[in-house]
């Protein structure tokens, strides 16, 4: 199995927004059903513009917001995907039959993906689709384990997060942006409730049915992760 690291530049939605923010780098991280988008910036200004502009860009995405955090010299946005085999390099490598490793990263309008392919022969059907939509360059190319599969493709999103409730999920997202959970803590569920205009009780048991269903969902890949740690 190689592992290759690829470089390209091409005319699709993602890499278009980098082509537009150039001082901006984007992270993604894909599910098929949602995207994860982490905008970073070293200028205060790009930054801005891309928060004025955030609703036009992503209608030029064809999709819609989930999800918004504003953080200091960082945006994330959850929206949902709207990738097929023709304005995404993702799919393409999906459909060559190659894996690709998270996250994508998008700056000064290139593209930086790394792939995985079982066999050379999929590597080179993916390398003539790629080179038909983009300018293509390999940066590094190695061999690797399967083993790295392991680490790579055993978290599912949709496993962790799909037995929780909205409120839930936010409920636990505001929890650790507010410093809930860090030592020490910089929040209270007092303060919390407050913010939310919810009973401490009502904030409390959101927060423990979140909690509760992360760690079972967690379980699996913690005895995962153990099997391997202690070979």
């Amino acid at each position: 199995m190689d592992e290759i690291l690829l470089r390209m530049r091409h005319d699709l939605p993602f890499n278009n927004v980098a082509s537009a923010f150039p001082d901006v780098r984007i992270y993604r991280w894909c599910n098929s059903m949602v995207d994860y988008l982490e905008f970073v910036a070293s200028s205060g200004g790009s930054l801005d513009r891309l928060r004025r502009e955030l609703p036009g860009v992503v209608l030029g995405l064809h999709s819609t917001i989930l999800y918004r955090a504003d953080r200091e010299g960082r945006l994330d946005v959850m929206v949902r995907c709207r990738c097929t085999p023709h304005n995404s390099t993702v799919r393409m490598t999906e459909n060559e039959n190659c894996l690709w490793k998270p996250p994508v990263v998008y700056d000064e309008g290139r593209e930086q993906l790394t792939v995985l392919a079982p066999e050379p022969a999929s590597f080179r059907s993916l390398y003539r689709e790629l080179r038909r939509v983009a300018e293509v360059e390999i940066l590094k190319k190695v061999s690797v384990s399967p083993d790295v599969l392991r680490d790579s493709y055993t978290l599912s999103l949709s496993s962790l997060f799909q037995g929780m409730t909205g409120r839930q999920l936010r409920t636990l997202l505001r929890a650790i942006e507010q410093g809930y959970f860090a030592i020490p803590k910089r929040s209270s569920l007092e303060k919390m409730a407050k913010a939310e205009s919810l009973g401490e009780s009502t904030l409390q048991e959101h927060l423990s049915k979140a909690e509760s269903r992360l760690v079972e969902a967690l379980a699996p890949y913690l005895r995962l992760y153990a099997s391997s740690a202690e070979r």
